[in-house]
């Protein structure tokens, strides 16, 4: 059986786990800007099951992003429905971090400052917020940079910023839209290399939107494929090698890499 076959299909359109950490049946998004209607996505049914990593990937504009906002509960479906944790998506949810390619930080708040703010934001007692945040941020090399400013950090160091304020909030769902985009090479995987570590420490279920193929191959153990706009599914492969410190060395990285990239090419000719 050709590595094509075997890896299709991770996810199908029936018989979706009612288990899952995430669900979502016949999802689809309308907008209508100035009156026009734009589809953004078409029919999504997906499942990502609990403590799973899963790399979206697909041509601009094909509506990862949205999904993903979906997922956040910032953003409502048109028609169809997406599930968390058995209920529906809904914005605040207290266990789902967003880490957005922007960083997101407050340019006026240091590296500790930013790092706390979500704890402190739900009432945390400083004592608290000091126990949690002080470990992240040792964890994660930026303990000696937690009195600077955004401003005073390199890309890659605000990017540990916006990780460590997101794992404050212990979630049990990590939804991150293009976070290493904007980085170096080398920063970049040595960011992925400590996502990595975060996901095999703790297990968080995860999903991760990129245009990097080696980034989605690196990263997700369900990869998910999308379409030109409307997005919808075209595959899901299972890489169960995920995880392996070695896996970019090896035959089977490349391997899925080029299959990913063909049925990304693939996808675009599809009517």
């Amino acid at each position: 059986m050709s590595m094509k076959s075997k890896l299709r299909n991770a996810c199908s359109e029936t018989g979706i786990p009612e288990d899952s950490m995430i669900r979502t049946r016949d999802l689809s998004v309308v907008f209508n800007p100035e009156g026009t209607r734009l589809t953004a996505l078409q029919e999504i049914n997906l499942s990502v099951a609990y403590g799973e990593s899963c790399a979206v990937i697909g041509p601009s504009g094909c509506g990862k992003s949205t999904l993903l906002y979906i997922l956040a509960g910032l953003y409502s479906p048109t028609e169809g429905a997406a599930y968390i944790d058995g209920k529906p998506a809904v914005p605040k949810r207290k266990n789902t971090s967003l880490i957005l390619q922007d960083y997101g930080l407050l340019p006026w708040q240091t590296a500790w400052q930013n790092t706390v703010l979500g704890l402190k934001l739900r009432g945390v007692a400083v004592s608290e917020q000091k126990m949690i945040a002080e470990q992240i941020l040792q964890d994660l090399g930026l303990w000696t940079y937690r009195s600077h400013y955004p401003a005073q950090l390199s890309g890659g160091q605000r990017q540990r910023v916006a990780i460590a304020r997101a794992l404050t909030l212990k979630p049990d769902l990590l939804l991150m839209d293009e976070p290493f985009s904007s980085l170096d090479a080398l920063t970049r995987e040595s960011l992925q290399e400590t996502l990595l570590a975060i996901w095999r420490k703790d297990k968080v279920t995860s999903v991760l939107v990129t245009h990097n193929i080696e980034e989605a191959v690196y990263l997700g153990q369900k990869i998910v494929i999308f379409s030109p706009r409307p997005g919808r599914i075209l595959h899901c492969l299972d890489n169960p090698q995920i995880g392996d410190p070695n896996y970019r060395s090896k035959p089977a990285f490349y391997s899925l890499c080029s299959l990913v990239r063909k049925l990304l090419e693939e996808g675009m000719t599809v009517d």
